[in-house]
C-alpha cells in the first residue's frame, strides 16, 4: 500500500519514480486495494482471495469490473443486497448540536437529526464538513458541546463516553488502528475491551465465557484468524475492522455510529462489512454511518444527510437522491481546510 499516507502530489511523484525504475529494467511488485492505481501502474495483475489466486493475466483488457469479479465474484454495485424490513420507533434524536472549533467557529453548527430502529442513515460530505466531529459529539467525547441527545426516548445527561455506551450508543472510529484497537493486545482482548464488565464478578473474570463470546462473534462476523490469542496487529485491515465492529456489538448497542467503515480495506472486505450492516439493520439496530464515497452512501443508505461546514445542507430519501444532488449539497458554502489546500 505505497500510497496510503501520501497526498495527491506525492502520489504523482511516486508514479513517475515507478516509471523511471521500469524503464531501467527494475521489476516491481505493487500491492494495493486501490483498483485505479493497479490499472495505472501494472503490466500484469494477480488477484488473491483468502490466500488463493482467483485471477491472473496481463493488464490488457483488465478494468475495475474484472478485478471486482475476481475478488468477490460479483459487481461492485451488489455490495449490499437490501434486506427489506419495516422501521421501528425512533432510536436516536439529536437537537441543535453545536461544537466550537479552535478557530472561533463551529465544527458542528446547529445539527438536528433523527434515526429509527432498523434504519441506515448515511452522512455524506467533503473533508472538513464536520461529519466525524458530529459522531464524536454524539458519543460524548467533547464536554463543551451543546445540544441534546435522546436514545430510545431517554434524554442523555452530560457528555461522558462510558455513560453513552451504557445507554446503548457505540462508535466505530475512522482510525481503527489508533482509536479502535490496542495493537499490542490479542484479538480476544480487543474484542471484549468495551464489555469486560460482562465477564467480571468482583475480582474474578469468567475466561471461559469470554472465549465463548469471542468465538461466537468470530463466526458471526466471518473473521479470518488462526487463533483469538494472536495479536490483532497481525490481521489484515478488513479483519481488524471486523474486530472493531465486534467490540462495539458486544456492548449490546441500540444505535451504531460508524465513521468511514470501509476506509483502508479491500473491496472483498467492504462487501462483507456492508452485508453485516444491512443484516444488523434488519435485526432492528439503528445505524448512522459517515462516508465520502458516493457509491457507498447511495447503495447502503435508507436516507442521506449531507453536511458542509458543520451544517446540514441537504436531506434525501433513497428514492429521490442522485449523485448530482449529493455533490451540489456538499459544496454549499464549503471552505477547504488546510489539508485540502496543501494537496490541491
Amino acid at each position: 500500500e505505497p500510497t496510503s499516507a501520501l497526498s495527491n502530489a506525492e502520489v504523482e511523484i511516486l508514479f513517475r519514480v515507478i516509471g523511471e525504475l521500469k524503464s531501467e529494467g527494475v521489476g516491481i511488485v505493487y500491492i494495493s486495494h486501490r483498483l485505479e492505481e493497479l490499472i495505472r501502474v501494472g503490466d500484469y495483475i494477480t488477484v488473491l482471495r483468502d490466500g488463493v489466486i482467483t485471477g491472473a493475466q496481463s493488464m490488457e483488457g483488465v478494468d475495475i469490473a474484472w478485478i471486482v469479479r475476481n475478488m468477490i465474484g460479483e459487481s461492485s454495485k451488489d455490495f449490499a443486497k437490501e434486506i427489506e424490513h419495516p422501521f421501528g420507533e425512533e432510536a436516536l434524536r439529536v437537537e441543535n448540536m453545536r461544537l466550537a472549533d479552535s478557530g472561533g467557529g463551529f465544527a458542528v453548527d446547529g445539527v438536528s437529526l433523527s434515526l429509527r430502529q432498523g434504519e441506515i442513515l448515511g452522512i455524506y460530505g467533503l473533508m472538513g464538513a464536520g461529519r466525524t466531529e458530529l459522531l464524536e459529539a454524539i458519543i460524548g467525547r467533547y464536554h463543551h458541546v451543546t445540544g441534546d441527545v435522546w436514545v430510545h426516548g431517554e434524554k442523555m445527561g452530560k457528555p461522558r463516553v462510558a455513560d453513552r455506551i451504557a445507554k446503548g450508543l457505540a462508535l466505530i472510529p475512522e482510525d481503527r488502528k489508533h482509536d479502535g484497537l490496542v495493537q499490542i493486545l490479542s484479538i480476544r482482548e480487543n474484542m471484549t475491551l468495551s464489555s469486560v464488565e460482562a465477564f467480571t464478578q468482583g475480582f474474578h473474570m469468567d475466561l471461559r465465557g469470554e472465549r465463548s463470546r469471542v468465538a461466537e462473534f468470530v463466526k458471526r462476523m466471518v473473521i479470518k484468524i488462526a487463533s483469538p490469542e494472536n495479536p490483532v496487529s497481525a490481521l489484515s485491515g478488513g479483519n481488524q475492522q471486523k474486530v472493531v465492529i465486534s467490540k462495539a456489538l458486544m456492548t449490546g448497542p441500540r444505535v451504531l455510529l460508524m465513521d468511514e467503515p470501509s476506509r483502508g480495506i479491500d473491496i472483498g472486505a467492504k462487501a462483507e462489512v456492508f452485508r453485516v450492516m444491512r443484516q444488523l439493520a434488519a435485526e432492528g439496530l439503528g445505524i448512522v454511518f459517515v462516508t465520502s464515497d458516493l457509491e457507498e452512501v447511495l447503495s447502503l443508505s435508507d436516507r442521506i444527510i449531507v453536511m458542509s461546514n458543520g451544517r446540514i445542507t441537504g436531506e434525501f430519501s433513497k428514492e429521490e437522491v442522485t449523485e448530482t444532488k449529493l455533490v451540489t449539497a456538499s459544496a454549499v458554502g464549503h471552505a477547504p481546510d488546510r489539508a485540502e489546500r496543501e494537496t490541491a
